[in-house]
């Protein structure tokens, strides 16, 4: 009896993807179903973020960026991969014109597609575009859906598609090894870091990811001098590359609290700046990064913004982070900071909810669910 084929098309390959592929790839394979995975390159937005990874067994493929309208669209040349393949797997997104081929194939009964993501755009400024209302319309249209989230699954839905066809991943990230290497860091690790970088004996925080505008900076840094000016002990680390670098190095020259340390590479040097932090300071989307302080146990602080990515989900207020109500007060947002860093009675709460939520949130739940859901679309009609 021939194995069923699964192919995941991946507009490009993120390195935290790439211990999740791996793991899904070993458990299908378990269940007789053979995995393969596509990936071109990222954007140049995304590639600003060196952050671009490798796998030896799946297919890199070089996208075609085409020109429509003015506007970006992507061509991932695939199909003769997704023509032997009983399903295939893609990212809802509207510009991938690979799935409006893949759908029409679908009609035409050769091969069943499934979605993979948010549910909807998250970027209120974008949500009504014509573009996102194609991608609402297409979106009812696959074979399965894997959302990121029960919100996830709650915006598709909504959209009119069969609740019984979704499956819930619950979007993770390899953060065990991220747990261990902080667990590892010793006290006097610490200190040395804290000493050849002067940090002081003060609260610090930290900012850790890409540089990019929807993680506003400029809020941060407007935060961070108010922080600065009530605790003049205070100190910023900020740890990532981007297209908001050049605003970061200049707000570094002329202020001596903040510390720019660039892209931080490796686990041991990851797990050092978080043990070296007391707070996670994200005013911005949040993502993934949610997943990381409840790995590490550092709290983290955002504001309540509408273009969240669906992981804020995971954050609970005063429970295992913070969330600031009012997203244009950096005052307030302030003040929520140093109670985060330095509250003798806040700070034990909010690092046992952290360890609650790491406990919830791994990367071998979202395999567990993604593998059950792959196995309900391959017996689905």
């Amino acid at each position: 009896m021939r194995r069923p084929r699964v192919l995941i098309a991946y507009k490009s390959l993120p390195r935290y993807r790439v211990p999740f592929f791996e793991a899904l790839r070993d458990r299908l394979a378990e269940d007789r179903v053979d995995l393969s995975l596509v990936y071109g390159q990222g954007t140049p937005r995304e590639a600003a973020r060196n952050d671009g990874a490798r796998l030896e067994w799946a297919i890199s493929r070089h996208n075609k960026v085409l020109l429509v309208g003015g506007r970006e669209v992507i061509w991932q040349p695939c199909l003769a991969e997704a023509r032997s393949a009983d399903l295939v797997i893609v990212e809802q997104a509207s510009r991938l014109l690979l799935n409006y081929a893949l759908l029409g194939l679908q009609a035409a009964g050769h091969v069943n597609v499934a979605f993979w993501g948010h549910g909807a755009n998250l970027q209120a400024r974008t949500a009504n575009t014509p573009s996102e209302r194609l991608k609402r319309r297409v979106s009812r249209l696959p074979h399965w859906w894997f959302a990121y989230t029960e919100g996830s699954k709650n915006r598709v839905t909504a959209l009119g598609y069969p609740p019984e066809r979704v499956t819930v991943v619950q979007n993770a990230q390899d953060t065990e090894q991220l747990a261990d290497a902080v667990a590892a860091v010793s006290l006097r690790e610490r200190d040395r870091f804290r000493a050849e970088h002067d940090l002081g004996e003060g609260p610090v925080g930290l900012f850790l990811g890409s540089l990019s505008r929807d993680k506003r900076l400029d809020f941060l840094l407007d935060a961070a001098a108010r922080i600065a000016a009530d605790r003049p002990d205070f100190r910023l680390l900020v740890a990532g590359e981007g297209e908001e670098r050049a605003r970061v190095l200049a707000a570094a020259e002329a202020h001596h609290w903040i510390r720019y340390l660039g892209r931080v590479n490796g686990l041991q040097e990851r797990a050092l700046v978080l043990a070296a932090s007391d707070a996670l300071l994200m005013p911005g989307l949040v993502g993934l990064v949610a997943l990381d302080s409840f790995a590490a146990g550092v709290p983290l602080l955002t504001t309540a913004v509408d273009f969240h990515s669906p992981e804020i989900e995971y954050m609970q207020h005063d429970v295992n982070g913070v969330i600031a109500p009012d997203p244009g007060d950096p005052a307030a947002y302030a003040g929520f900071a140093i109670e985060l860093m330095t509250s003798e009675e806040k700070r034990p709460r909010l690092l046992e909810g952290c360890l609650e939520a790491r406990r919830t949130f791994t990367l071998a739940s979202m395999v567990d669910r993604f593998e059950d859901g792959v196995q309900a679309a391959l017996a689905a009609p």
